[in-house]
Order: structure tokens, then sequence, then C-alpha cells
């Protein structure tokens, strides 16, 4: 598990590194800093549209191996962003790195399930996002400070290297059990009959959207809203990362017990933090207590939206996983351009933790629509069974 979330760790640190250093690369590339920013959109729009078709053409490749195949793939992109002359070969660099991000975290999450004794396939999904929360506390802060000490070059091939050590342990860890990532797209796309899968999906787009919302804007939330000191917020932000692995933790376990309950009640409690939030936002104290629990909230839910996805399309769950992370990405996009609507009407930053209020109780209802529907269900079969049963 150690060598997954290590390779995590490096997948998670390749996304998300530009955003520590876009002043180097606008500076160094002759952009501007919104130009260098791009980045960062090209490769949440990559994820989406690229992860879903890797997936459905890798189906046929034995995890162990696509799991390397795919971190080389990484790497290759990586070493190109390292040595890129000019922005534009910077951007296909990222899209090259991006285009494995969905599948590779997708067959980790499945490869993770696999190995793990049963009842405990939650804290195994949460184990792997684990290795995201770390890219984002450790390897974005280790990141930009290669960047500031060497160059931003010397941070993508740091990466490169640390992903080329991640797939030679995959190679001699991680045990070939022989099975493949999937049986065949045709396959792989029935799943998406079932409303469980699609409603979950669209779930995710949502309560995503009311994280992004927020997450986008939470530093101008703490300092221009809640009068936080400038100098004290990267501390609130370690903070906030700790809480997203204590979120993690407590999202895993709670869907080892049962996935529906876990999404019915943690989606709730981040519409119900996010409202709070609203209230505390003026104060720097509040601010910064809302901050950290909406990020336990947050890293609570993702296991659960994850784990119920597993469960629910446990015949081909690649594709389905990979899907439910272009969701993660999709809901990003609409949650980060929704809260900059919200702000940009004039009614202030303080207003996104009511944006992500409505977006996250909207993907509250519809989880709880999906849970009672799967609850009536085995009550329905039972009944059609009785019903269809000879009678004496």
């Amino acid at each position: 598990m150690a060598v997954l979330i290590l390779a995590i760790f490096c997948v998670g640190t390749a996304e998300l590194a530009p955003s520590g250093m876009l002043g180097d690369l606008a500076g160094d590339l002759s952009v501007t800093i919104p130009t260098a920013g791009l980045l960062v959109t090209v490769y949440a729009l990559t994820v989406v549209v690229g992860g879903p078709i890797v997936t459905a053409v890798s189906t046929r490749i034995r995890r162990k191996y696509l799991l390397v195949a795919l971190l080389l793939v990484s790497v290759a992109g990586n070493v190109v962003s390292s040595l890129a002359p000019t922005f534009g070969l910077l951007v296909v660099g990222r899209m090259l790195t991006a285009v494995i991000h969905g599948t590779f975290l997708a067959v980790c999450v499945v490869t993770a399930g696999s190995m793990a004794a049963e009842g405990r396939e939650g804290s195994a999904v949460a184990a792997t996002q684990l290795g995201v929360n770390l890219a984002t506390v450790l390897g974005v802060p280790l990141g930009t400070l290669v960047a500031q000490q060497l160059n931003w070059r010397a941070t993508f091939a740091g990466v490169a290297v640390l992903a080329l050590l991640a797939a030679a342990l995959i190679l001699l860890v991680i045990p070939d059990d022989g099975r493949t990532a999937g049986s065949s797209a045709a396959h792989e796309l029935k799943v998406f009959k079932d409303w469980q899968v699609i409603g979950t999906v669209l779930a995710t787009v949502l309560c995503s959207g009311g994280m992004f919302t927020l997450i986008t804007y939470m530093v101008p939330l703490l300092t221009e809203v809640g009068h936080f000191p400038a100098a004290w917020a990267p501390a609130v932000l370690v903070a906030y990362g700790l809480g997203s692995i204590a979120g993690n933790t407590i999202g895993g376990r709670a869907a080892d017990r049962s996935a529906d309950t876990a999404v019915f009640r943690q989606s709730w409690t981040l519409a119900g933090v996010c409202v709070l939030y609203w209230f505390a936002a003026p104060s720097a104290i509040g601010a910064a207590a809302f901050l950290i629990l909406f990020s336990v909230a947050t890293f609570a839910l993702i296991p659960g939206l994850q784990a119920k996805v597993l469960s629910a399309a446990a015949d081909a769950p690649t594709l389905s996983l990979t899907v439910n992370m272009s969701a993660f990405g999709l809901g990003a996009a609409l949650g980060s351009w929704a809260g900059g609507q919200l702000i940009d009407q004039g009614l202030g930053t303080r207003a996104v933790t009511v944006g992500a209020a409505a977006f996250t109780a909207l993907g509250a209802l519809l989880l709880t629509q999906t849970v009672r529907a799967a609850r009536r269900r085995p009550k329905e079969l039972a009944t059609e069974a009785a019903t269809a049963a000879p009678t004496a």
C-alpha cells in the first residue's frame, strides 16, 4: 500500500506543483501570470476528457503493468515539462502528464481494494487518497521550495525521478494477480445503466462543485473577510492540510461500515459546515476554525463517494471510477467559476460559503435519493420473488 501512496503522491504533486511557482514560470517563459495559470486549467480539462478514453483503451492490460506504463507516461510528461523551451511545449508536457491521471488513480483504488481485507475496502480507498493529501501538504510546499532555491524546471525533474522510482517499486512489490484493468470497453460501459453509478457520479460533480466554490477562494475568505493576519495564513493552510488527512481517515473508516450511510451523513455535514461558515467568516478565529472543519468534512466525504461507486460497479469498476475522477475535475471547474461569478456580481467573497452550501446540498439530496433507492431494492426483489413463487 505504501508504494501506491508514493506513486499517487508523485502524480498528485505533478498536478498541483505549478500553483506554487506560477510567478517563476511566467517570468522565465515571458508570459503573464494569468496565462501561466492556464496550465492548471489545461491539466484539469485533460483529466476530464482523457481519463475515460485512456481507461477504455487499456482495459485488457494487467493492472500491475498498466500502473507502471501509466507512471512512465507521467515521467515522460514531467521530463518534457522540465526541458520545455517555450510555454507551448510546457503545455504539451502538462497534457501528457494529465492524460493518465484519472486512469492511474482509478486503477490504484481498484488495486488497493482488491488487496484489502473484507470489510476494509473503505479504508483502502482512503489510503490511496492519502497520497493526494500528502501531495497537498508536502508535495506543493517542497516543489515551491525547490523552484525558489534552484528553478521551476528542477521541480518537474524531481517529480519525474521520484515517479520513476515508484514505477520500479511497483514492479518489485505489487503482486501480479493476473487481473486486467477491465474486461472490455463495451462491458465497462454497461455499468452506466445503473442509477446507483450515474447518481453517485452526478452527486460527485455537485459536491466537488461545492468544495471548490470555497477552496478556490479560501485565502481571501480568511484574510479579507475574516481579517486573519496574512503572515499567519500559511500556518492555517498547514492545519487545513492536516485536517484533510484526519477527514480522510474518518471517511475511510465510515465507508468500511457502510458507504451509503457514510455519503448520506457526510454530504449533509459538509453542507451544514458551509452554512455555518457564513456566520463565522467575519471573525478571524471563526474563519480559521471553520476552514479546518471544512477541510475535515470535505475529505471525509471523498472516500465514501469513491467506495460507493466501487461497490455499485463491482463488475466493471475501473471505468466508473475514472469517470468519477473526471466528475471531481468537472465539479472543480464549475465550482471555481461559480465562486468567481458570485464575487463579480458584487455579493462579496463571503458569499462563496453560501454557494458552496447550495452545491453541496444539491449533491446531498441526490445522494439521499440514491441511498434510499439502494435500500428499497432488496425489499422490491424480495416482494417480486414472493409474488412469483408458486402457491401451494
